[in-house]
């Protein structure tokens, strides 16, 4: 039975702060008594100023509330759009869970803003689907503080392919996090951006973590050049007048650079022919990231950001002198950096764990690890971290807690695990479609699969679905390169699986937030294993 005395003993004095954990269900419970109709989120209760804020599931649709005395109204309460009514004494909001409202719950509450994180370990979660959140912050609540995560994660790509904008990915984020009651930083990463316009609109959603991709401007060919190729794209360079190139052969050439981090001591020679060439393949991509990261602070004005760069999304992996030519020329223009990613040795399919020789990318990783800090410092990243539970081990040993990890598709594929468990013929319908687009939508992956490596749905037997699609490698690339097609496939304007996943999802969020806890909270302790 509820108590409105017990309601407003809840009220909180001054700024926003969560309800203690013990006191989270009993309040839910009278709270759900006073509202009627609806099962309140009890990790979201928040008091403020002469009231409470909360998350509840009204018909399967999250809503906003708030309470407060009906002669006291704080003016909190009035700043979102809703309905107001007065409930024996209380004054309560409902409200749905717009933009508009999100916005002022970022404003009201802090906790629920991104944050730049930092040299902190960071771990990236991708949401591509708009309803992960809950169970990444289980995820992540596992590592005790240790490692920092960034919640609203999406590059412009990915945003083309779901069909959503930044704003709605980090509205959902922003959701997802009061809902789980999250109260230490997390990030929002703006990820894979190639155009001063993807920063204008990522800025303009309230982004602080900005990654950089130059891939375009990368010379993709210049391994294999000649001397003589060289030497002519380098003075295409210099007569180009791309920035800085003019002063590298004064600035480098001949110069050596003893490295040391911790054990680890190597020496990088700058020698002509290796400094044209990396000038070669990363002076156009350089330049295009300083006028990129000065874009970024245009934008951000006042606003604290961070800046990451991209290099992963080449066919060589990066070595150490390119690595250190990258380091000291963005040093040079002034640019910093909180992190960087390279390309490494091996290969990093999508969906599937690392493929190559450990003892090889130990000895890499340690060279960049050992450059990144002497040279920086700044954290390396990993893209395309899903599922990469071999490497994860020696990358949480090697990088001392300057690391960022990057995962994405593994939720949306954790999110069809729930699909498969609760709703077979949906789940073989989505399947079936994947399978359609598989071999359209491999064109810009590189994942070894095919399509007669893996049966037909319908000739395996239900208890078998999430074995093969889900559990084996071939499965679940095949699933994981055609999420865009199926989350944006339409039926008279209506999309024909993205609504019908997330009303499953909604109606088993328990079983979505377990299966996500379970999954990406091994991604987090692996990393610590080491």
């Amino acid at each position: 039975m509820y108590s409105v005395e017990q309601v407003i003993k809840a009220f909180g004095k001054r700024d926003a702060a969560p309800v203690e954990r013990e006191k989270q269900k009993p309040l839910a419970r009278c709270l759900e008594s006073l509202l009627k109709g609806g099962t309140v989120f009890p990790s979201s209760l928040c008091r403020l100023a002469d009231g409470l804020l909360g998350m509840m599931d009204l018909d399967g649709d999250a809503m906003l509330f708030g309470v407060s005395e009906t002669d006291r109204v704080p003016s909190w309460l009035t700043r979102f759009q809703g309905d107001l009514s007065d409930v024996q004494g209380l004054r309560v909001l409902m409200a749905t869970v717009s933009p508009e409202n999100a916005g002022a719950l970022r404003e009201i509450v802090p906790y629920t803003r991104p944050q730049t994180l930092g040299l902190n370990p960071a771990f990236g979660f991708g949401d591509r689907i708009g309803l992960a959140t809950p169970g990444h912050a289980m995820a992540v609540a596992r590592a005790e503080g240790r490692i920092l995560p960034v919640f609203a994660q999406q590059s412009i790509r990915e945003m083309s392919r779901t069909e959503r904008t930044a704003s709605q990915v980090l509205d959902d984020a922003t959701w997802g996090v009061f809902r789980a009651g999250w109260t230490l930083p997390f990030g929002a990463d703006a990820d894979h951006l190639k155009t001063k316009s993807d920063v204008d609109v990522t800025a303009q959603a309230g982004f602080v973590f900005f990654t950089v991709d130059p891939s375009e401007y990368v010379d993709q060919q210049a391994n294999d050049y000649g001397r003589d190729q060289i030497e002519e794209r380098f003075q295409d360079l210099i007569d180009g007048k791309v920035e800085g190139a003019s002063d590298l052969i004064k600035l480098y050439r001949g110069r050596t650079f003893e490295i040391e981090h911790g054990e680890e001591r190597f020496r990088v020679i700058f020698d002509e022919p290796s400094l044209k060439r990396a000038a070669v393949k990363y002076s156009q991509a350089l330049a295009h990231t300083y006028e990129m990261a000065n874009h970024v602070a245009k934008c951000m004005s006042s606003r604290p950001f961070e800046l990451e760069i991209s290099v992963d999304e080449t066919p060589q992996p990066t070595s150490p002198l390119e690595h250190l030519f990258i380091a000291l020329e963005l040093k040079r223009h002034g640019t910093s950096i909180v992190s960087l990613a390279p390309r490494f040795v091996g290969d990093f399919e999508k969906a599937i764990d690392y493929k190559g020789n450990l003892v090889l990318f130990d000895e890499s990783l340690k060279q960049h690890m050992a450059i990144a800090e002497q040279f920086g410092p700044y954290k390396i990243s990993v893209h395309s971290g899903s599922d990469k539970l071999s490497i994860y081990p020696s990358f949480g040993r090697i990088c001392k807690g300057r690391f960022h990890v990057k995962t994405a598709g593994t939720s949306y594929l954790e999110a069809l695990r729930v699909v498969c468990r609760v709703d077979k013929e949906l789940f073989k319908s989505i399947v079936q479609f994947a399978r359609q687009r598989f071999e359209a939508d491999r064109a810009s992956y590189h994942i070894s699969t095919g399509l007669d490596l893996v049966p037909e749905a319908s000739d395996l037997q239900d208890g078998e679905l999430e074995k093969v699609y889900l559990d084996q490698e071939h499965g679940r690339q095949i699933l994981h390169v055609t999420f865009g097609s199926v989350l944006t496939e339409k039926t008279d304007h209506d999309y024909r699986f993205r609504e019908k996943m997330r009303t499953v999802l909604r109606q088993n969020r328990q079983l979505h937030e377990d299966v996500l806890r379970d999954h990406l909270g091994k991604h987090i302790q692996m990393l610590f294993m080491g």
